[in-house]
């Protein structure tokens, strides 16, 4: 007997669980009915009776195998090797067929054959038909239909060559990866003979040969210059250009590459991979062509804020979801940082695997709606890179932050002197020391007890003696110091042993961007160059020179002072691109400090401040 494809994936989850799963869990998870999942259970208890392996069940309890980690391997093995036509054909692995095949295809096809090769009727295939239009808008491609002809896609060669690309990449699995890898490191190994990345197609014996190649250009000392799944990129884009050259469809214009020496010098991977496979079909080697294999998409003049586009994306999610991910610092840093790389490479590969897209879509779907439509709304330069696999790269992201969010937390009201002023000073301060710590709202003293009988706070930290507080208060000084640190954590983890509940959680202070008037700006541009030059001494550590250590402090509180009243240096004539270059991590650190303080600086700003710092040729120094 044959699993079908939903079957087959529901038996995959059940070898990957660590524990139980129930009959509703599984429901959720494959968006069917409970009676459904019982269904598919039935057969696959009956395809695991054939094979001697037993499917443990209890009421109240749920599913589970008890397998050692070679038998799962095994079996998950057998179920990933299953031939993909031997699967039953649901919609979707049909409309994903046809596609392919009319990619593949020399001429027209008709509904005739597409029934023949699916055993299915004629007016299955008919009704097939409009699903593949639905599935084709978001590829720019459309299905076209001539009258006693057949069918064809019609659309650019890039937007066709993308959609095969994303088909090929859907079907992949982890033991897929894992044989092609194995192959390109060791060609003679078994599993370089047994690949079925497009079986049944032109594409799969065509790839084969790819996958030999490539394991001759791949020295070692070259492996550095990509990732696998890049590697895997170019492998793949190298054979549809073969198919599709072969089919007289080329990507642009016929130029051929004049800079091959170059390339050779360098020892550019997807060239040699290019030159290597060509000639064994005898193809022209067009620039075009090598620009799409190596994915050389993006121009110079595409170009966009990165952090800018990191807040905004941070913001639009949490204004979608009403969940303040922009509160967590660390979310900032680590997006920001995986955006720049992934935006920033000369190489982007718009199909990059990513085996976390499926369990990100069903299991938090509404996360995943709302970062598309944020990066539908942000992204401009870069618009041909969001597909399913980037918008779950970035979703990992905010899933990190979520759970740091749903962890117990102690609510807090803080009481200054004004209610004002330092609060920015004091909340990194306490909440950079005592984690568990949320403080969800400052006060003075004037409305001190009235916050507090409308927040209704696990702990009350003031600056003041308060009566008639209902919930523990800690005296501390007008800046809290180490002492003080101290006093709050025993405190704090007091209360969380205390009260072992998951306590709720609150959206935390955050001081209104429209300052009311100068004084006010002025008391916060002040905070802020303190808080600033506090971290960069600390980031600058022992590279800061002696002897302009105390110019230094009046430098930072100008050059706040400049950022917010929008008068930086003007960065004509005043930028160092060699320094700065030489001191991009140090700088990327310095950078983030300004943007926790919603500040963005210049190049220019940057050159000045490097002058007080010693600095080492060929990057900083970690030592």
């Amino acid at each position: 007997m044959q699993l079908s494809k939903r079957e087959i994936q529901m038996l995959l989850k059940l070898i990957e669980q660590e524990k139980s799963i129930t009959a509703k869990e599984l429901a959720d998870m494959f968006r069917v009915s409970v009676r459904t999942v019982k269904y598919d259970l039935d057969n696959i208890r009956y395809w695991l009776k054939l094979r001697n392996i037993e499917l443990h069940s209890q009421r109240n309890k749920g599913f589970w195998f008890e397998l050692s980690d070679v038998q799962k391997l095994t079996l998950k093995n057998e179920l990933l090797e299953t031939d993909r036509f031997d699967i039953y054909a649901d919609q979707q692995a049909r409309v994903e067929f046809i596609v392919m095949n009319l990619l593949l295809a020399e001429k027209m096809k008709t509904t005739a054959w597409f029934a023949s090769q699916l055993e299915v009727t004629q007016n299955t295939i008919v009704s097939d038909l409009e699903k593949v239009d639905s599935f084709l808008n978001k590829f720019t491609v459309t299905l076209e239909r001539q009258s006693g002809q057949g069918i064809f896609l019609n659309g650019r060669e890039k937007d066709c060559r993308l959609l095969m690309e994303y088909l090929l990449q859907l079907k992949l699995t982890e033991y897929d990866i894992y044989k092609i890898m194995n192959s390109f490191l060791n060609p003679l190994a078994e599993e370089s003979q047994s690949l079925s990345l497009g079986k049944g197609t032109d594409f799969h014996d065509i790839y084969q040969h790819v996958v030999r190649m490539m394991s001759q250009v791949l020295d070692p000392d070259l492996l550095n210059q990509f990732n696998y799944a890049e590697l895997l990129s170019i492998s793949i884009r190298t054979a549809i250009a073969v198919c599709r050259l072969r089919l007289n469809h080329s990507i642009a214009s016929f130029k051929l590459i004049q800079r091959q020496e170059t390339l050779i010098k360098n020892r550019d991977i997807p060239f040699l991979l290019m030159q290597a496979v060509f000639s064994q079909y005898e193809l022209p080697l067009f620039e075009d062509e090598y620009e799409f294999i190596s994915s050389n998409l993006i121009e110079e003049s595409d170009q966009q804020d990165t952090l800018q586009l990191t807040v905004k994306l941070i913001q639009d999610v949490s204004d979608e979801l009403n969940v303040p991910f922009y509160e967590d610092h660390q979310l900032l840093t680590n997006l920001f940082a995986h955006l720049s790389l992934r935006l920033g490479k000369k190489h982007v590969f718009i199909n990059e695997y990513n085996p976390f897209v499926e369990d990100i879509q069903n299991l938090h779907e509404e996360l995943f709606t709302a970062i598309t439509k944020a990066c539908q709304q942000e992204i401009a330069t870069f618009a041909h890179v969001m597909n399913d696999s980037f918008i779950a790269y970035i979703a990992l992201h905010f899933l990190v932050s979520f759970e740091k969010q749903k962890k117990e937390m102690i609510q807090v009201v803080y009481v200054c002197s004004t209610g004002l002023g330092v609060t920015n000073l004091i909340q990194q301060r306490v909440q950079e020391e005592v984690h568990s710590v949320n403080i969800i709202g400052f006060a003075s003293v004037l409305n001190a007890v009235e916050m507090i009988q409308e927040k209704k706070p696990d702990l009350v930290i003031s600056i003041f003696p308060i009566e008639g507080v209902q919930c523990p208060l800690i005296k501390v000084n007008a800046i809290p110091s180490k002492e003080d640190i101290e006093t709050i954590k025993t405190v704090v983890q007091h209360l969380l042993a205390k009260d072992n509940r998951r306590l709720n959680y609150s959206k935390p202070y955050r001081r209104e961007q429209r300052l009311e008037n100068s004084e006010e700006l002025s008391r916060e541009t002040i905070v802020k160059g303190y808080i600033i030059y506090e971290k960069l001494v600390t980031i600058f550590d022992q590279r800061l020179k002696k002897e302009y250590q105390d110019a230094f402090l009046l430098h930072v509180f100008l050059m706040v002072h400049r950022i917010v009243f929008q008068s930086q240096y003007h960065l004509e004539g005043n930028v160092n691109q060699e320094m700065l270059f030489e001191n991009n991590q140090l700088l990327l650190e310095v950078e983030q400090v300004f943007s926790e303080n919603d500040l963005s600086v210049n190049h220019a700003e940057l050159t000045a401040l490097l002058q007080y710092v010693d600095i080492y040729t060929g990057g900083y120094d970690e030592g």
